[in-house]
């Protein structure tokens, strides 16, 4: 049995297809796998807001 796909974890015999192209178990992927990246940030404005261009929003009091 030297040809059956293994968790590279915990070495348990993987018997789904997908675990085997994943190469780790589903326990196993769930415990090892990373947190997605939080979103990124965008520091500039949008060059337009809602379909027009910035200069046409109004600021309303703020100003």
């Amino acid at each position: 049995m030297a040809d059956t796909p293994r968790c590279t974890v915990c070495g348990r015999t993987l018997r789904d297809p997908a675990s085997r192209a994943r190469g780790t178990g589903p326990v196993c992927n769930r415990k090892t796998r990373t947190a997605p990246p939080p979103p990124t940030r965008h520091p500039a404005l949008p060059l337009e807001l809602g379909g027009r261009p910035v200069t046409d929003v109004s600021a309303g009091h703020y100003l």
